[in-house]
């Protein structure tokens, strides 16, 4: 095999698919990142630890003589990072040692054959049932407004995902850590035909490497499908394939409710930061809670610990219903509102030993799982004896 490509175009490739390079592994060939070309074609990378793989579209490259090799991907990067020059020739010999030239500078690789690597077998797209698309900035919203409710319980091995459910012309996704409910929807602007309908738990991990390469470009669409075993995501720079998990997820659907007692309005960024405040006197201790007293159109938040001090503030706001006191675990309020744009949250209440449900105060006038519908549902904790 024989090439010369710009450096540029090759580092930006080699970051994108390292990603998706295993770090820890016995198995020598998934530290690797594949390389391979075709006669008059440029230069295509891969990288796959056997959960998920990145595939580039194919980069621009002089291909002088085709074939492939898969290199070590953290030493073929560094020497790539390394050369002086702009433009890489890259030449493999019979024995599959890879010889990078830049300028000046020569630097040898050992490889593996590239036949060795764990290619995700490709899909022929006239046999997937159903394909979506959403735009890249979305699917990434998406992602960052719900991924933090993954649970970290190993024994729940379903719940360390996020389940994507396509339903009555909706994207919805889905994550619980049985403190909490993080929930996304996405209206499809076609028609999303009943047998099309869909839904699969994606590993986090997956998720979270996937929002950091999805291109930051309102106009760029993915393009997703699902096999029987993996979820497939299509971009006009990479092909993104990751497992799927098996299980049943929790019925979501049947958890959230209308039926409250008081109903909290009130400014977000206020609201934030006496949490965060809060927080600093509370600890990271997940059992220590925070007092929030609902009463005469006032929210009243108070933290107090032996250990670290106190914390008290009043915030202005507007109430319906009955006077409150409840106690959270800040953290997880405080992660919802990082995520939500509105200005003002609307927050109800069923009682002092019920979820409450967060939302962006102009998500609430929405119907139900309705056009970009985001909403948090929060378990208190039991307050002092």
């Amino acid at each position: 095999m024989r090439l010369n490509c710009d450096k540029g175009i090759l580092l930006e490739g080699l970051n994108l698919v390292g990603r998706a390079v295993s770090a820890r592994t016995t198995k020598p060939i998934l530290e690797c990142v594949l390389l391979y070309t075709k006669e008059n074609k440029g230069l295509t990378l891969c990288g796959n630890d056997l959960e998920m793989s990145i595939t580039t579209a194919v980069l621009e490259a002089d291909v002088e003589k085709p074939g492939m090799i898969a290199l070590n991907a953290k030493l073929f990067t560094d020497i790539v990072r390394k050369m002086p020059g702009d433009y890489i020739t890259i030449e493999v010999d019979e024995k599959g040692v890879a010889e990078v030239i830049s300028g000046r500078a020569r630097m040898k690789i050992f490889g593996l054959p590239g036949e060795e690597f764990p290619l995700i077998p490709e899909v022929e797209l006239e046999h997937v049932s159903a394909r979506y698309r959403v735009p890249a900035t979305t699917l990434r919203d998406m992602i960052r407004q719900t991924i933090f409710s993954v649970s970290m319980d190993q024994s729940k091995l379903i719940l360390t995902g996020e389940l994507f459910e396509i339903k009555k012309g909706l994207l919805q996704v889905v994550s619980v850590d049985m403190h909490r409910i993080s929930y996304r929807s996405y209206k499809f602007p076609y028609p999303i035909f009943e047998n099309n309908n869909h839904s699969a738990v994606i590993p986090a991990r997956a998720l979270h490497e996937l929002s950091r390469v999805l291109p930051n470009d309102d106009d760029t669409e993915v393009m997703f499908y699902f096999t029987d075993n993996r979820v497939v995501f299509d971009t006009p720079e990479f092909t993104f394939v990751s497992r799927l998990l098996v299980g049943d997820f929790i019925r979501y659907d049947q958890i959230f409710n209308e039926d409250f007692n008081t109903v909290l309005t009130i400014g977000r960024l206020e609201f934030l930061n006496a949490l965060e405040r809060a927080l600093l006197v509370a600890g990271e201790n997940k059992l220590i809670p925070i007092k929030m007293e609902i009463k005469d159109d006032e929210l009243t938040v108070t933290a107090n610990t032996a250990e670290r001090g106190q914390a008290h503030d009043e915030i202005p706001c507007g109430t319906d219903g009955q006077d409150l006191i409840i106690y959270f675990n800040p953290r997880y309020i405080i992660d919802a509102l990082r995520v939500i744009e509105e200005e003002k949250v609307i927050i109800k209440f069923s009682g002092p030993k019920s979820a409450c449900t967060v939302r962006g105060f102009a998500d609430d006038s929405a119907e139900e799982g309705g056009l970009d519908d985001q909403k948090y549902l929060i378990v208190p904790l039991r307050g002092p004896a």
